[in-house]
């Protein structure tokens, strides 16, 4: 599936996020601004990077759309049986955006955090290590070091 982020003007309030699935059909978005990256290309680079098919993105790739997706997650009702790995993702990218903003954390205290926040969504934590963790960084320092220089109009395209 390829997924576009695109950049607004910076009078904009959001992003823009677009995903085409091979068959051709497309799903788009906002993205709402929220700091360092948007809170949805933390998603595509934990999920990307970690190998996870069963959340946010790989629920879209499988033919849902983006508001369906958010709204199955952040919706008055949650089937957490149904969607543990995208719950999991939801607390992992939560305490990622924590880390951009304040200075990444060692591993043992990210993952007391990362535990506090899957218990918060009634999830068991993902099995994270200090190795996934790295990668995870490491993936999201290369995302935003492509997204900042973009210019209003143009796009990352990223397969999933």
């Amino acid at each position: 599936m390829l997924v576009r982020f695109t950049k607004n003007a910076p009078t904009a309030k959001a992003d823009a996020l677009a995903c085409v699935r091979p068959d051709g059909s497309s799903t788009h978005a906002e993205m709402p601004r929220q700091g360092i990256l948007p809170h949805d290309a933390f998603h595509f680079v934990v999920e990307t990077t970690l190998g996870w098919r069963d959340a946010v993105f790989g629920q879209i790739a499988g033919g849902a759309t983006l508001a369906h997706v958010a709204k199955r997650l952040h919706g008055a009702t949650i089937d957490r049986s149904k969607n543990i790995q995208a719950l999991q993702s939801e607390s992992l990218v939560e305490c990622l955006q924590a880390d951009q903003w304040s200075g990444a954390s060692d591993p043992a205290r990210f993952a007391e955090t990362l535990i506090a926040t899957c218990r918060r969504r009634a999830v068991p934590p993902p099995d994270i290590d200090a190795e996934e963790l790295a990668r995870v960084r490491v993936a999201l320092r290369d995302f935003g070091a492509a997204w900042r220089p973009l210019l209003p109009g143009q796009s990352l395209e990223r397969t999933f």
